[in-house]
């Protein structure tokens, strides 16, 4: 019999084994596994353990269930393979361990709490579809991390997610470091309106005073603030930025890097917290991907000279 794992929010940690047949899941205490997350529907999700599969119907919930990059509609099934999370409102599920295993340490990492969206200044639509839309980063997120993939074409995938959920950001950016002389590395760069193939272009000045002092800088308005790091944010137009730096335990990687020219944000706590949150499981990814190539270049290495 297959268990079914909550990796967040209010259930997180508990897990249900699955019934024979159908296995109802919603807010309702008259469901077999009853949701705390009152963004979950009180009757949201039916799971049908057929055969060996596990097919999933959204019950025409008010939030509606993701998985495996897109919306599933009522009344279309849906397999779902364990390993595989699916979001139910603010809350992530999934079945068989391997899942837990893979994503735990994530979301738990990135807190979405009940409050989240009331006080958010980047996305100015209600607060249950801002959670929404913070769960689909994160799903997408830790889908990309889990693949195994080619750090750039890893950093080029999160950035895509990330400027879809900003949507009105202008550019964003990953400046990565060389781990042993300090300097820039690599830009993996992407602007919501690009100009041919003319380079993209960041505050360079905004991103190495994040690096020199490890700490995220956020400036929602140039206009009211003063100093020659605003000055040349005006220069190039910026209305409004933000920056974080990509520390992992042991040391740091580089930076992440948005910005908006036609348009000013007021940034708030709340999305410094989740980016900054971000940033550094992204970091730690850059850093385990790098140790990863480093060992093996040495094995085939060894195995050459042998």
């Amino acid at each position: 019999m297959a268990t079914l794992y909550v990796l967040n929010g209010p259930n997180i940690g508990e897990s249900f084994k699955l019934k024979d047949g159908h296995t109802y899941i919603g807010r309702s205490a008259k469901n077999d596994i009853k949701i705390k997350d009152r963004t979950v529907s009180r009757r949201h999700l039916r799971i049908t353990n057929y055969e060996g599969k596990y097919l999933v119907t959204d019950l025409k919930s008010r939030n509606g269930t993701f998985c495996n990059g897109k919306y599933i509609n009522h009344p279309f099934q849906f397999e779902v393979k364990e390993g595989e999370p699916v979001a139910i409102g603010m809350t992530l599920i999934c079945i068989g361990e391997r899942c837990v295993e893979q994503n735990m340490p994530f979301f738990d990492s990135v807190e979405l709490t009940k409050d989240t969206g009331e006080q958010s200044g980047i996305f100015k639509v209600n607060k249950h579809r801002t959670n929404q839309r913070k769960l689909e980063l994160l799903y997408n997120l830790s889908d990309t991390l889990s693949q195994n993939l080619p750090l750039n074409k890893a950093l080029t995938r999160i950035l895509s997610h990330m400027l879809d959920l900003l949507g009105k950001i202008d550019t964003g950016a990953f400046i990565l470091l060389d781990p042993e002389t300090g300097a820039t590395a690599d830009v993996i760069a992407a602007s919501l309106k690009p100009i041919d193939d003319s380079p993209i272009l960041y505050c360079s000045d905004l991103v190495k005073q994040v690096i020199e002092d490890r700490k995220p800088i956020v400036i929602p308005n140039v206009q009211t603030e003063e100093s020659e790091l605003i000055d040349t944010l005006k220069i190039q137009r910026i209305e409004s930025a933000m920056c974080f730096p990509l520390l992992s335990p042991s040391q740091i990687m580089g930076a992440i890097y948005f910005d908006s020219v036609g348009r000013r944000y007021e940034f708030s706590r709340e999305d410094v917290s989740f980016f900054s949150a971000l940033s550094h499981r992204i970091a730690a990814a850059i850093e385990r991907t790098r140790f990863e190539s480093d060992i093996a270049t040495i094995a085939d290495k060894l195995s050459s000279d042998s």
